[in-house]
C-alpha cells in the first residue's frame, strides 16, 4: 500500500488543481459573456438612437423618432426558412400589441430583392415597413451574422435579442415584453 501512496496523492492533487482550473474558467467565462452581453446591448442602444432607414415605400424611419413604446427590428432574407417560420408569430405579436408595436423588416436578399420581398409580405401578410440591405451595412452595423436576427426594443432599451426563429407569441417572450413595457 505504502508504494500506491505518493502515485495517488500525485493524482489527487492533480485532479484537485484541474477542477480548480475549470472553476476559475466557468467563473471567467460567465463574467465575461456578461460583458459582452452588456456592451452589446449598449451598441444596440445607441444605433436605435441613431438609425435612419428608408424603406421600400421611400419613407425615413427614424427609430428614436417612433411613437410605440415596442419596437421590433428584424433581419430576415426570403430565402432562410427559419425567418419565414416566424412570421406567423411576429404577424400575431403585432396584432396583439396593436399601435403600442413598430416592427422594421430589414431583408437581406442580394438579388431581385424588392420582388422578394413583396412577394412575402403578401404570402404571409406582413404589414410593418420594409427595409432593404443587399450589401449587407445595416446588418454589419447591427453585428448581425445570421438570419433571422430580431432586436426587441422598449422605449429605446434592448430587452431581447434572438439570432435564431423566435416565437414572438411564446408565454414567456410575451410576459418579458408585458413587464418591460410596465415598467417592472
Amino acid at each position: 500500500m505504502k508504494k500506491f501512496l505518493p502515485p495517488i496523492i500525485l493524482i489527487m492533487g492533480f485532479c484537485g488543481f484541474l477542477s480548480a482550473q475549470i472553476g476559475w474558467d466557468v467563473f471567467h467565462l460567465n463574467a465575461q459573456q456578461v460583458t459582452e452581453s452588456k456592451e452589446k446591448d449598449q451598441l444596440f442602444e445607441n444605433l436605435f438612437k441613431e438609425t435612419k432607414l428608408t424603406t421600400l415605400d421611400k419613407k425615413v424611419v427614424e427609430l428614436k423618432a417612433l411613437k410605440s413604446p415596442i419596437v421590433v427590428v428584424n433581419f430576415w432574407a426570403s430565402w432562410c426558412l427559419p425567418c419565414l417560420k416566424e412570421f406567423p408569430s411576429l404577424v400575431e405579436f403585432q396584432k396583439k400589441y396593436g399601435d403600442r408595436v413598430t416592427v422594421v423588416g430589414i431583408n437581406g436578399d442580394e438579388e431581385d430583392a424588392e420582388q422578394l420581398v413583396e412577394k412575402t409580405k403578401k404570402k404571409y401578410h406582413l404589414d410593418f415597413h420594409h427595409v432593404i440591405d443587399p450589401k449587407s451595412a445595416i446588418s454589419d452595423k447591427f453585428l448581425v451574422t445570421a438570419y433571422p436576427f430580431s432586436l426587441i426594443y422598449v422605449n429605446g432599451k434592448v430587452i431581447h435579442v434572438s439570432n435564431k426563429n423566435l416565437d414572438f407569441m411564446d408565454k414567456d417572450f410575451v410576459a418579458k415584453v408585458d413587464s418591460a413595457v410596465k415598467g417592472k
